[in-house]
């Protein structure tokens, strides 16, 4: 989710408490609809598979195999994306500067440097592994996961027969849409825009190929690790880089 632009260690530790709050919150919630079907006849079972918890299509190491590079090739786009982003925004008159990222990220660079025994492994377990998991399940694994499945019910159920090739991408391009224009909105950098939607297109369509959230988070913790290398060696005083 969105960073903000106070202490970074109350932000990590408030991004840490409200995560895992909607971790279980979703959680809850899908049990409590497993219930709620179960009562009135239905026979979906209690098993959290359904939300993304399953072994990846294909094999658990070809999975995150192109998880990461997902990840990389993400990366990648972003850094041609949003320099372009930055110019047109500038040609239109619009500010270009970060007042969201940029200004957390100086903060997690001061932390660094002030006490890196706390502060690295602290950020390498929020920003790489704990925010991007939940992010998942979150926006893969609840949003766009049970607005696909949705669509393709809602299909079956007017049509009266299982949706085809058309059908099915439009379904797709629906709750990849709507799932991926939440996740990029809810960073709150307009400069980011394109790139993350673009990066949660990927995301999506990584989830529907595999089924499972192992490869989408691996792609996420893959295209975050970037960012946070950088704030770890700059604050080291290793290398001198901008943030």
């Amino acid at each position: 989710m969105a960073e903000g632009t106070g202490d970074p260690r109350q932000v990590l530790l408030s991004v840490v408490v409200t995560n895992t709050a909607l971790a279980l919150l979703i959680v809850l919630c899908f049990w409590a609809g497993v219930f709620v079907a179960r009562r009135l006849g239905y026979g979906p079972g209690y098993s959290l598979a359904a939300l993304g918890f399953a072994p990846p299509r294909g094999g658990a190491l070809r999975g995150a195999g192109l998880g990461v590079a997902t990840g990389i090739g993400a990366l990648l786009v972003s850094l041609v994306v949003n320099p372009v982003t930055v110019f047109v925004f500038e040609q239109l008159g619009y500010p270009a500067r970060s007042t969201i990222q940029q200004p957390f990220m100086r903060g997690l660079e001061g932390w660094v440097r002030e006490d890196p025994a706390t502060a690295i492994p602290a950020i390498v377990g929020v920003v790489v592994l704990f925010g991007p998991a939940v992010e998942e399940l979150v926006f893969r694994g609840a949003l766009f996961n049970g607005m696909h499945r949705l669509a393709r019910l809602l299909w079956r159920a007017a049509a009266r027969k299982p949706p085809g090739e058309g059908p099915r991408r439009a379904a797709f391009v629906l709750a990849a849409g709507v799932s991926s224009g939440l996740f990029a909105l809810l960073h709150l950098e307009p400069v980011l825009l394109p790139a993350l939607l673009i990066f949660a297109f990927a995301l999506c369509w990584l989830f529907e190929r595999t089924g499972s959230l192992l490869p989408p988070f691996l792609a996420h913790a893959t295209f975050n690790s970037f960012a946070t290398t950088l704030i770890i060696l700059s604050g080291l005083e290793m290398v001198r880089i901008p943030v």
